[in-house]
């Protein structure tokens, strides 16, 4: 017996997750992308930006690149990725015990950002090897996305 890892193809959705805007690689196959379409990982907009729904996004030809969603970005996680996420605090400042390296990780994918103490982004934790890190992990915009779809809507 065989066990698929979940999400397929997660490399995707990594790169997705790292891009600026979002964007899912285009060279994806039909069958990952329904995957990713029916399970809310990813959406597509039609020409007038409009939500297509999953069982025609493939087939609209004015479609916008598909979007990786909260979910997608969530979907990817490791264990100790998302109790990070999920550590953060109502202003999104991540919990005072996120190692390092998961911190980090969460950095590359843009879900999360170093800060100063004034609030300006910083490219690391600033931590010199002799004083420890002088900035905090924050959440972005996607990291808060990827925290609240773990969250039941009522």
């Amino acid at each position: 017996m065989s066990k698929q890892a979940y999400p397929p193809a997660a490399h995707h959705l990594r790169a997705a997750c790292a891009h600026p805007k979002g964007h899912v690689p285009t060279r994806v196959s039909r069958t990952t992308l329904q995957v990713y379409l029916d399970d809310g990982l990813v959406y597509r907009n039609d020409a007038d930006g409009f939500v297509l729904p999953a069982d025609i996004a493939q087939s609209d030809t004015g479609g916008q690149p598909y979007i990786i969603t909260g979910a997608g970005r969530r979907a990817l996680l490791p264990d100790s990725q998302r109790a990070a996420i999920d550590s953060a605090d109502d202003r999104g400042a991540l919990g005072p015990k996120t190692a390092w390296p998961t911190a980090d990780a969460l950095v590359r994918l843009r879900l999360a950002e170093y800060r100063d103490s004034a609030g300006a982004v910083r490219p690391t934790d600033g931590d010199d090897g002799r004083t420890g890190p002088k900035h905090r992990p924050w959440l972005t915009r996607a990291g808060i996305e990827a925290a609240r779809a773990a969250r039941p809507t009522a």
